[in-house]
């Protein structure tokens, strides 16, 4: 585990009812801002299928 970056965590605040799309965009920039903790096992697959719907090297 690693130090949360607060102010991160303060300006980027998880939509009320978030989509999927939402929560796997939310969770690979928290992933990319935050140490605070290592992603869940279903978050992480969020992130990857986020990331490779998103990805620029097509």
């Amino acid at each position: 585990m690693g130090t949360t970056n607060r102010e991160w965590h303060v300006a980027h605040r998880m939509p009320p009812k978030p989509s999927e799309e939402q929560r796997g965009e939310w969770h690979a920039a928290h992933q990319e801002a935050c140490g605070c903790r290592v992603p869940s096992e279903k978050e992480q697959a969020l992130i990857d299928a986020w990331r490779a719907a998103h990805s620029s090297g097509g």
